[in-house]
């Protein structure tokens, strides 16, 4: 993502929360889809509900009581959500955060919550289990150098590592940067690539570290489904089926504003669907700068499903008269 595209950028249909603010939750007891029950809570109360602790399940349950129904909640399966661990603004120039060297047959594990990369001597990456251990390969942004790691880990030990100890687990941003990699290593080894395949309705993405209450029964399948709650566990269901659901919004609300902006992208083939939640990201980084740090962002969507909408040059300077 272009920082200096980021920078002059005007946002179409961003709602402005205040930050910090307890959860007011609403049962809604008529069977809709994922996608209807995600409409109505946006239009009646804020979103479905986002459960982040074990205090926001036990309110959950105190509002389902002796319901043994299944309720939609805000989270869904966000299957290609892949990136890198090292996020630093001007690392990496256009397109080189979308390098992709997946031997043939991967990515491959599309069944488990969190994947993690790793690469081998013949320069080919595959996706596996996080908590596997394996050795690593670090990255030192001064001076720029790659070290491999053999003390074998899992992909969040190593993570720690090479923060505490260099810059980031490796990122590969073009081929040479690949093979530099591939002659120091011996065997399979983690990288910094990474993806966690759940995101709430209100943007925050459920992460490795992250809390969850999943019904440990059950296959874990993320394409095409979303995630209901009974009184004791998550459950994966298609996002078709139809459940009642649970709301939330925030009662102390200072102020809630939509901001209708107009939006300018410098190069032509940013998909600005696509690159929502790095613009999101970079919005709330300016904000921290000018001391706003404490101010909720979120999309709204519109009728359609999306974000932006194209607009002729001509429209847009009618709308700034």
């Amino acid at each position: 993502m272009d920082e200096n595209a980021i920078r002059f950028m005007l946002f179409f249909g961003l709602w402005v929360l205040s930050p910090c603010l307890s959860q007011e939750y609403h049962v809604v007891n008529e069977r809709k889809s994922w996608t209807e029950a995600q409409r109505y809570c946006r239009e009646m109360y804020i979103d479905l509900v986002t459960i982040n602790s074990t205090e926001d399940m036990d309110k959950v349950k105190q509002h389902l009581g002796s319901n043994t129904d299944e309720f939609w909640i805000g989270l869904f399966g966000d299957v290609n959500n892949w990136k890198w661990s090292l996020e630093k603004d001007g690392f990496y120039e256009k397109g080189q955060a979308d390098l992709r060297l997946w031997n043939t047959g991967e990515p491959n594990n599309h069944d488990y919550n969190f994947l993690c990369v790793d690469t081998q001597p013949s320069s080919r990456w595959s996706d596996y289990m996080c908590n596997d251990k394996r050795p690593f390969v670090c990255y030192n942004d001064s001076p720029s150098n790659y070290s491999y790691v053999k003390n074998a880990m899992n992909w969040t030990d190593a993570q720690q590592y090479c923060r505490a100890n260099y810059t980031d687990l490796a990122s590969v941003r073009n081929v040479s940067e690949n093979n530099a990699i591939s002659q120091i290593i011996d065997q399979y080894a983690w990288i910094g690539m990474y993806k966690e395949s759940w995101r709430w309705s209100d943007g925050q993405r459920l992460r490795m570290t992250s809390y969850s209450n999943w019904n440990v029964s059950q296959s874990v399948n993320v394409n095409n489904f979303c995630v209901t709650t009974k009184t004791t566990a998550w459950n994966i269901r298609p996002c078709s089926s139809t459940y009642p659901f649970i709301c939330s919004r925030s009662p102390d609300i200072i102020k809630r504003q939509v901001v209708k902006l107009i939006v300018s992208k410098s190069g032509s083939s940013l998909d600005l669907e696509v690159n929502q939640d790095a613009i999101l990201h970079q919005l709330s980084r300016s904000l921290q700068k000018h001391g706003l740090g404490e101010v909720k962002l979120k999309w709204r969507k519109q009728s359609d499903g999306k974000t932006f909408h194209l607009k002729k040059k001509e429209d847009t300077k009618k709308d700034r008269v």
